[in-house]
C-alpha cells in the first residue's frame, strides 16, 4: 500500500487494484476557513470517520460517488470501523467519530478520525498496526501528549501525525511539533510512505502535504 497525505486529515491509499480516499475535506470548509487546495481524484472509493464537512466533503472531482463508513471489503482492500468520542467527555460536547482500519496485502493502516479518548478495548482494536494516522492538533481531538499515549499504548509500527496546525487553516490546532516532544521516536520526512518498503519501525513520519 501506498499512502499519501492530502492534507489535514484527508490520505489516499492506494493499493494493486484500486485507490482509496479517507476523511477528505471540502473546499472553503467551516465558512471559508480552510484554504487547502482542493482534493482531485479518480478515487475508486471513499471512507469517513463523520460527517463534519472537514471530513466528509464530497465534490465531482473525487471521481466517485462510493462512500463507505460501515464494514465492507472491495478491490483487495478490508474496511473495518470502530466508534469513539469525538472529544474527552464520552461524546457530549462533539459526539462520536469512528476509527478506520484499511487492510490489504497484509497490511494494516488505521485512521483514527478525530478520536477525543480512548479506552482499553480501543487499544486492543489499534494494536498490530503497521501505519497509525492520528490526529495530534488538540481542541477538537486527542492533543499532542494524548497521542503520544495512545502510540505508546498501541505500538504501532509507523506514525503520522495529521491534524494539526496549518497556515491554511484557521481552527485552533497545536502544531505537530508538540506531538513530537512527547514522542521520542526517530522522524523522518517523507512525500509518501510505501508500506512495502517503509522506513524503520518504531518511526514517526511526517508527511508532505499539497
Amino acid at each position: 500500500m501506498q499512502v499519501d497525505f492530502l492534507g489535514h486529515a484527508a490520505f489516499s491509499i492506494r493499493n494493486a487494484q484500486a485507490r482509496l480516499l479517507l476523511d477528505p475535506h471540502r473546499p472553503g470548509a467551516v465558512g471559508g476557513r480552510f484554504a487547502l487546495p482542493p482534493i482531485v481524484g479518480p478515487f475508486d472509493a471513499i471512507a469517513v470517520s463523520h460527517s463534519h464537512e472537514d471530513h466528509a466533503g464530497w465534490t465531482p472531482a473525487l471521481g466517485t460517488e462510493v462512500l463507505y463508513d460501515t464494514d465492507v471489503s472491495f478491490s483487495g482492500f478490508s474496511l473495518q470501523f470502530r466508534t469513539v468520542p469525538h472529544d474527552d467527555c464520552g461524546g457530549t460536547k462533539m459526539g462520536f467519530t469512528r476509527m478506520i482500519k484499511v487492510r490489504s496485502g497484509g497490511l494494516v493502516v488505521v485512521h483514527c478520525g478525530d478520536i477525543g479518548a480512548f479506552a482499553a478495548g480501543d487499544i486492543a482494536w489499534l494494536s498490530g498496526a503497521d501505519l497509525l494516522l492520528v490526529p495530534v492538533g488538540g481542541t477538537f481531538t486527542i492533543d499532542g501528549a494524548g497521542a503520544a499515549a495512545l502510540v505508546q499504548a498501541c505500538a504501532p509500527k509507523l506514525v503520522v501525525p495529521m491534524h494539526a496546525a496549518d497556515p491554511r487553516i484557521d481552527l485552533p490546532l497545536a502544531p505537530i511539533d508538540d506531538f513530537l516532544a512527547a514522542c521520542p521516536r526517530l522522524v523522518h520526512r517523507l512525500p509518501s510512505v510505501d508500506l512495502s518498503a517503509p522506513p524503520a519501525a518504531g518511526s514517526v513520519v511526517l508527511l508532505d502535504s499539497p
